[in-house]
């Protein structure tokens, strides 16, 4: 829909900025990156690591954005690009995956069966042995944002594929969403936990939503880690097991050395957040409506309360540990 223009600097450096729009953004986000992609890159495969990073001036060149955000390295080299999931289905269509029905919509879990059945990832078995990894990770850090288009693969100048993209888009981390308010927090992670265990969807569940595709969107999403467990671990066997291997080494090292696996507050960097200041963002710069904005701004511009780091690491590793002992409860069946 959309090119974003971020600042690149020496070592091909790429600045990613707080968003003042984006869904529940707060400093957390920038932290979870930090935590994902050392975690990931630590336990389980090649990944670029994230790093907090602050951008002098750069909302005043873009006030849509803060000076705050991460800094993360290219996950390219030179004369090569990405091509997504999205991009690579509409460019090359599959009558297993419907492409035309995806949506990206935040805050719900995508199913990759029908990815795994597409006749390109049964006729590359490596590259789906990547693919049925990196599900597994997204699962792990309750990923509410792993939609298609944040699967890529890497093509030369011919739009030949070279291999899978490492992860990247760590932030909508499920334990560190809604930390200035844990009724949400909780909302969301039992949505996790719910999905992973596959629990079935009972009729009208979800018609408070009212719009008839969000519900249809959120059914689907109900059940769909649970399908892409039981697949990874029916078509996969080899995978299942490393990743086995490497999630007992982290819980292992969790449960001996649990500091090592919290958030340390860095006094350099935003320490206050709100889960509902960016409505006030959406409304001026997505949906072009001042009124609305002022109104939000009334509502939201005192919302913000100071981080406790020490609550939000105490809730998030418990609902880790949850995670992980489903995680191997289903695939060790």
């Amino acid at each position: 829909k959309s090119q974003k223009h971020f600042p690149i600097f020496e070592g091909n450096l790429i600045f990613k900025p707080l968003s003042k729009s984006k869904p529940f953004t707060s400093p957390l986000f920038a932290y979870a990156e930090v935590f994902w992609s050392t975690i990931i890159s630590t336990y389980f495969m090649d990944a670029p690591i994230y790093s907090l990073a602050i951008c002098h001036g750069y909302e005043k060149a873009d006030e849509k954005y803060t000076d705050d955000g991460t800094m993360v390295p290219f996950i390219h080299q030179e004369n090569e690009h990405l091509m997504n999931l999205l991009e690579f289905y509409r460019a090359y269509p599959d009558p297993k995956v419907d492409i035309d029905s995806y949506v990206n919509y935040c805050m719900i879990f995508y199913d990759y069966t029908s990815i795994f059945e597409s006749t390109f990832f049964l006729e590359h078995e490596d590259l789906a042995e990547q693919l049925a990894y990196h599900v597994l990770v997204s699962i792990l850090k309750g990923d509410q944002n792993y939609h298609y288009e944040n699967v890529a693969f890497v093509c030369d100048e011919n739009n030949q594929i070279l291999r899978l993209a490492p992860m990247i888009d760590h932030e909508f981390s499920t334990y560190f969403l809604f930390m200035d308010n844990r009724q949400e927090n909780l909302f969301y992670f039992n949505e996790l936990t719910r999905s992973i265990e596959g629990q079935e969807v009972k009729a009208h569940e979800y018609d408070y939503l009212k719009d008839p595709k969000e519900i249809h969107l959120v059914e689907k999403s109900a059940i769909c880690l649970h399908k892409n467990l039981v697949y990874i671990r029916n078509h996969f066997p080899k995978v299942s097991e490393s990743f086995l291997k490497n999630l007992e080494r982290l819980e292992k090292n969790m449960q001996q050395d649990p500091e090592r696996f919290q958030l340390k507050m860095n006094p350099s960097y935003k320490s206050q957040m709100s889960s509902y200041h960016f409505m006030i963002g959406k409304a001026r710069y997505k949906d072009k409506d001042e009124v609305k904005a002022k109104e939000f701004e009334a509502m939201y511009e005192h919302s913000f309360k100071e981080i406790d780091f020490e609550g939000s690491n105490l809730l998030a590793s418990m609902e880790m540990e949850k995670v992980i002992e489903l995680i191997k409860e289903i695939l060790k069946k």
